[in-house]
């Protein structure tokens, strides 16, 4: 069983690289020996999970092919859609769903609105959760699983120069579990706001639902009106995907 959560870690490790990487960076970023990472390259690139060519070995077709499964097949991105479709024809901005992966987000889904970022949210791509809408995953964890995700963080710069501490970090945390929603203001995107939502069924943290656009789009009228649909949203997407 070794082997296999082996050969995912050098997976993920591919996959969070984002570009071909040497044999050698391979080994050192997942902390295996060069040669039982050879191994595993070999095995995956024979599956076509791995892909390799003169830059290096990078995440392969069959990588591609299991991810339009997931989307195609899995229960709440099924049922999310429509209402992120809802979402953003009648707010102009951005929807998208996200889902825990560990200590990041994964976006699953995503509709345009009228309004989008010059930056596009990517999907399949892994998002930090201390960020814009990862916060919201972080506001329904306990203490010890915060701390686990965070580490020795003492603090962090959002992407609008501002710093954020951890012990009001946590008490932000709080608030947000408390309202049911977050708010976030040029975090991961410079000019950018977003309202974020839980989708929580039963006490479990299905997902988080989201709406994002530009700053000078966001009048008060519309993150009020954005902020009641993202929560309804949220609630809706659990209620439709029992």
């Amino acid at each position: 069983m070794r082997s296999v959560e082996r050969a995912f870690e050098v997976v993920d490790f591919l996959s969070d690289s984002g570009k071909p990487v040497r044999l050698a960076d391979v080994a050192r970023g997942t902390g295996l020996h060069i040669a039982t990472a050879q191994r595993m390259l070999r095995v995956l690139e024979r599956t076509n999970y791995v892909a390799q060519d003169s830059a290096g070995y990078s995440i392969g077709a069959a990588a591609l092919a299991a991810a339009h499964s997931y989307l195609m097949g899995n229960n709440l991105v099924l049922t999310a859609t429509p209402v992120l479709q809802e979402l953003a024809a009648a707010l102009g901005l951005t929807a998208s769903l996200s889902v825990r992966l560990g200590a990041s987000r994964v976006l699953v889904a995503r509709v345009e609105g009228s309004s989008p970022l010059r930056y596009q949210l990517p999907v399949g791509g892994r998002l930090p959760l201390h960020l814009g809408g990862g916060k919201v995953f972080l506001a329904y964890m306990d203490d010890v699983s915060r701390a686990a995700v965070l580490g020795d963080m003492g603090q962090f710069e959002t992407a609008g120069g501002g710093i954020v501490k951890i012990p009001d970090f946590m008490a932000a945390l709080n608030e947000i579990a408390t309202r049911g929603y977050a708010v976030s203001r040029n975090e991961r995107v410079v000019g950018a706001v977003s309202i974020s939502a839980p989708v929580r069924r039963d006490g479990d943290l299905l997902g988080v639902v989201q709406v994002i656009g530009p700053e000078e789009k966001l009048t008060p009228e519309l993150l009020a009106q954005a902020t009641r649909d993202v929560v309804n949203a949220g609630v809706g997407i659990a209620a439709r995907s029992r």
